[in-house]
């Protein structure tokens, strides 16, 4: 089975590979550290290294807490921490406090017994459901245990599973354990193959992550905001291609008034210029992040928010929050962030990667759901106009935060059990077939 795998992604990563170099960026963003794509990692202390694997922004800030407290509580061991995506690494390396930062190698053998090597890791941490066969296989042939944190499996991903289910159960027995944030997640990854006895619901990681302070930003934020007489923001975070243009309708829609701004941060900062031109021709008043300090915000009009790292910061200066990815089939983004603020949220009809917790927003009436532009508007007038419906809001939505976290301190007590146990025999892998 692995050696077929192999062959057929061989032939994916050269069918695609022109396609990448043809779309590779001013900065590199598919060829720059080829090399560690390729596992020439430079090499780590051997034992005592616990690498951690995080694909891309939203997992890569979950870990962030955790990796502090690795840290705190580990001082002769060192962290690795490995991304999938350019965005990931350079969050990763403004945020994470890791000893390491690389790229996760391409799944083939060669690669992974390359950057297995050089690491030398005595434990492995996989961010939500990242299913690589030929690295759980070679990682348990060295003996390292591997956990899964923070599982995660949203339908559409758990749709493409099955139909390689069987493919997929020789993998998953090289997993020591499986830490699922929900019932639900627990109950798919056992549908794949996962040996139940080591499948554990523990929750979501995220519910522990605390937004950066930012406070440069919020002195400068606030000075402009006081300048221009703006008393009303409303933010629309982390949008994606085709959403933009929903939400200026949603935002023409509102009744006229003064004081108000809207915020529009993309979610890709390769889109931040596209984003520009879109608000140049809509007609509106507008301005851009990098350019706040010379220009001022524009009242009743729109901030283009072309930075990185700062929208959690906004997100306190918001009467509501729109969160993006939802208005377009892309699967929703996070929206604990707003909620940690005390923010009212409100999201399209298109939340599966977040379904679990889109759902406990909206039971708890922490949240709002709008199935099109028009109605985004009259939530987002709503929410302008009712102080009472607001606060009521915020409120239910830092109880569910508070209700929901401790997923960190139950993570780091796996990994307490798998370090202790690290001389003992890693969980057995079925021979090649």
């Amino acid at each position: 089975m692995y050696w077929l795998y192999s062959i057929f992604l061989s032939i994916g990563l050269l069918a695609v590979a022109p396609y990448l170099l043809l779309k590779d960026t001013q900065d590199g963003r598919y060829t720059r550290f080829l090399g560690e794509r390729f596992g020439r990692v430079k090499p780590m202390p051997a034992g005592g290294v616990i690498w951690v694997h995080a694909v891309s922004v939203g997992e890569t800030l979950a870990i962030e807490p955790l990796v502090a407290r690795l840290r705190e509580l580990y001082p002769a061991r060192q962290v690795a921490l490995s991304v999938t995506t350019a965005a990931a690494r350079n969050l990763a390396e403004r945020r994470v406090p890791a000893h390491r930062i690389f790229y996760f190698p391409l799944d083939l053998p060669r690669l992974v017994r390359r950057a297995l090597a050089a690491v030398s890791p005595d434990l492995i941490l996989i961010v939500e459901t990242e299913i690589w066969p030929n690295f759980l296989r070679e990682a348990a042939a060295r003996g390292t245990p591997v956990l899964f944190i923070n599982g995660r499996i949203s339908g559409r991903s758990f749709a493409r599973y099955r139909v390689v289910a069987r493919l997929l159960r020789k993998p998953l027995a090289c997993v020591r354990g499986f830490l699922m944030q929900s019932d639900l997640d627990a109950r798919r990854i056992i549908e794949l193959g996962a040996p139940e006895e080591r499948v554990q619901v523990i929750g979501n990681l995220k519910y522990d992550l605390l937004p950066a302070e930012n406070l440069g930003f919020r002195k400068l934020m606030r000075e402009a905001l006081m300048r221009a007489g703006i008393q009303r923001v409303l933010v629309a975070g982390s949008t994606m291609e085709g959403e933009e243009e929903l939400v200026l309708a949603a935002w023409r829609a509102l009744r006229p008034g003064k004081g108000r701004l809207l915020v529009i941060a993309p979610r890709h900062p390769q889109r931040f210029e596209t984003v520009a031109r879109k608000l140049q021709a809509s007609g509106l008043s507008w301005t851009r992040r990098t350019r706040l300090e010379t220009d001022g915000l524009p009242e009743d009009g729109v901030l283009l928010l072309d930075t990185i790292g700062e929208l959690a910061a906004m997100y306190q200066f918001a009467r509501a929050v729109f969160v993006g990815g939802s208005l377009v089939p892309h699967g929703g983004h996070n929206l604990l962030e707003p909620a940690y603020f005390g923010v009212p949220v409100a999201f399209g009809p298109y939340m599966f990667n977040f379904s679990s917790i889109a759902e406990q927003f909206l039971k708890a009436g922490a949240a709002f759901r709008a199935d099109s532009a028009p109605e985004l508007a009259v939530i987002w007038q709503r929410l302008l106009d009712e102080e009472p419906l607001r606060r009521h809001m915020g409120e239910a939505a830092r109880q569910l935060l508070a209700a929901k976290r401790g997923a960190t301190d139950r993570v780091l007590e796996a990994i307490a059990r798998q370090l202790d146990q690290r001389a003992a025999e890693a969980a057995p892998c079925p021979p090649q077939g």
